[in-house]
């Protein structure tokens, strides 16, 4: 609900903050007093289009901000709203509407800059605005399926047709995508098969190519490794120059002296030791070049089958990949390829089978759902039809049309007309009225005045409150009734329009029973209607310094019997007085 909202600089009002309350919120005022300037500015706030004339002469801009309290149960909590983490359940919520003098706008949630369509999008969950204004639920039909199904309970039902157009697109993006995969030339498939027999012949193994590039190396040079590691044993064992012998065995005798002196000195057996493991290393690293150099050997043959099998890698990375497992990938993706343009036509046929048994599965959810809606549309026809005669609208013909959707490419086909598939299933729902004998009922949007607009809206609120679905019919609810809505606030202008008497009570006191469920703001000129305020304001115009201003504020009780009175008659005699007093007593 709106707890609080302030106007400053919007037409003649100067800075206004009102705090409403919970219930039933009365707006009065003599004819032109600025009950829709306050209206205007609500609308502002929750995003309806402006222009600069609202700016009051002579200032930069104008500006309104409600703190609005929905409760934690409310839609907007569980939204897909881009700006829930400036939202927070536990506290209220800020929204503002900035609008400078030569029309640009700023909005704000939370402090949070949006934009104007982000701004309407929260709006319209929090307030429902009915009269001769753009934020009006009835006049979007979209929001008149809704409507129907809420009151006739049919969420199950949708949320099992929603699963199966879920399937249904699946099913049909995935048999698109197969088609565009057979669509591929002859020519591609025979391509195909070519690069996976040239790879499987090939079979390739990751890291083959450094093992070969290794191999390779060495049988090149394989005369000279044997060359060289043969000097390399006759420098370490082989017969030295001068006659000194070779490095070992000039290593041997130095052992042996050494051994000698340790047997003398005990000292030097450390050194003896190191020095006889130091011979064995050299004895070991001597003989293992001798056998590096007695087996490398040259072999043409196979550098010849090496040089070719690296060749062939080379053009293959050159073709498919920059390195082996590249090239195994692409292998099998090739694999798969030519897979689906072989067993693509068997797919396409089983596909085609399952989407059919899908749609027929759809139709006849669609179907059920559509007869339920025309049966629960005639008695939400015959409620709202009731309601408007106790509105002053007897003459009325009220109709929920419910009419399946033709769409040429639609899947379902119904006396062979094709009809179209949705989410919520294959209706189209509109609210239509004939509010004279004779006239031809019309969507409301075009034919009801705002107060016709107010009376319907209020007529089928009435009927949402009071029904409860049994066996798929509305029936009356006998115990206290739970509002139907999830908006938290409406708003009702110009509801008393060509109305008066007992049916001015009528009205009041349907708005008072929804006042009890959600927070209502009304504007009027009826006392029939006024006298139910929960919070009663009084709008007027003032000249204050040489200027016109609009004001409100809320009237104390004796000042709400002084209005009421005014309303009645237009002075505040005695008579009048006591008659106003009669009024408020007995609401």
């Amino acid at each position: 609900m709106i707890e609080t909202f302030s106007i400053r600089n919007v037409a003649l009002i100067d800075e206004l903050e009102l705090e409403l309350a919970p219930g039933l919120n009365i707006f009065t005022g003599e004819t032109g007093a600025g009950k829709s300037v306050i209206l205007k500015s609500i609308g502002l706030v929750l995003g309806e289009r402006s222009t600069a004339d609202i700016v009051r002469e002579g200032t930069d801009f104008a500006k309104v901000e409600a703190s609005i309290a929905p409760d934690e149960t409310h839609p907007m909590w569980h939204t897909d709203f881009a700006f829930t983490d400036v939202l927070d359940a536990s506290d209220v919520t800020i929204l503002s509407r900035q609008i400078s003098a030569n029309g640009r706008s700023r909005c704000h949630i939370n402090g949070r800059v949006v934009n104007l369509k982000q701004l309407q999008a929260l709006g319209t969950l929090l307030v429902d605005i009915h009269g001769q204004h753009e934020h009006q639920s009835l006049f979007r039909t979209e929001t008149h399926l809704g409507l129907l199904d809420d009151f006739g309970g049919n969420s199950e039902a949708q949320r099992q047709i929603g699963k199966v157009y879920t399937q249904l697109r699946a099913l049909q993006q995935e048999a698109a995508s197969l088609a565009d995969t057979l669509a591929a030339s002859e020519r591609e498939k025979e391509l195909l098969e070519f690069e996976i027999k040239e790879l499987t012949a090939a079979d390739l193994e990751e890291g083959e190519d450094e093992k070969l590039a290794n191999e390779a190396r060495l049988l090149k040079n394989a005369e000279a490794l044997r060359e060289t590691a043969t000097l390399v044993y006759q420098q370490l064992d082989g017969d030295g120059a001068g006659g000194f012998g070779s490095p070992v065995e000039r290593l041997k005798g130095a052992v042996k002296e050494l051994t000698k002196l340790s047997e003398l000195d005990d000292s030097l057996s450390e050194l003896r030791d190191r020095l006889e493991s130091s011979l064995y290393e050299l004895e070991d690293v001597a003989l293992q070049v001798r056998h590096y150099a007695e087996t490398v050997e040259s072999n043409a043959m196979r550098l010849d089958e090496v040089t070719d099998r690296l060749a062939l890698i080379s053009k293959l990375k050159r073709r498919y990949g920059n390195t082996i497992p590249e090239i195994l990938t692409y292998h099998a993706e090739a694999e798969q390829k030519l897979e689906t343009l072989q067993l693509g036509s068997e797919k396409q046929e089983s596909l085609q089978a399952e989407i059919q048994e899908t749609i027929q599965e759809a139709q006849h959810l669609c179907t059920a759902l559509s007869a339920k809606r025309m049966h629960v549309a005639k008695h939400l026809s015959e409620r709202i039809e009731k309601e408007l005669r106790t509105l002053g609208m007897d003459k009325a013909v009220f109709q929920a049309s419910v009419q399946h959707i033709p769409d040429e490419g639609g899947p379902f086909r119904i006396d062979d007309k094709p009809y179209a598939f949705r989410a919520d299933g294959m209706d189209d729902v509109e609210f239509l009225i004939a509010p004279n004998v004779g006239s031809e009922a019309r969507p409301i949007a075009r034919i009801a005045s705002g107060g016709e607009i107010s009376r319907i809206m209020l007529a089928l609120k009435t009927v949402l409150v009071q029904v409860r679905t049994e066996n798929g019919t509305p029936t009356v609810k006998p115990e206290a009734p739970v509002f139907g809505s999830e908006i938290p606030t409406l708003l009702f202008d110009e509801i008393d329009s060509g109305i008066g008497g007992k049916i001015a009570d009528v009205v009041g006191k349907k708005l008072k029973e929804l006042s009890a469920f959600s927070q209502v703001i009304c504007i009027t000129h009826l006392p029939q209607i006024a006298r139910f305020a929960d919070k009663h304001f009084r709008v007027e115009k003032k000249v204050v310094d040489e200027r016109t201003l609009i004001t409100a504020k809320p009237l104390t009780a004796e000042e709400q019997v002084n209005e009421i009175a005014r309303m009645h008659g237009g002075k505040e005699t005695e008579i009048g007085l006591a008659h106003a007093r009669e009024l408020l007593s007995e609401k």
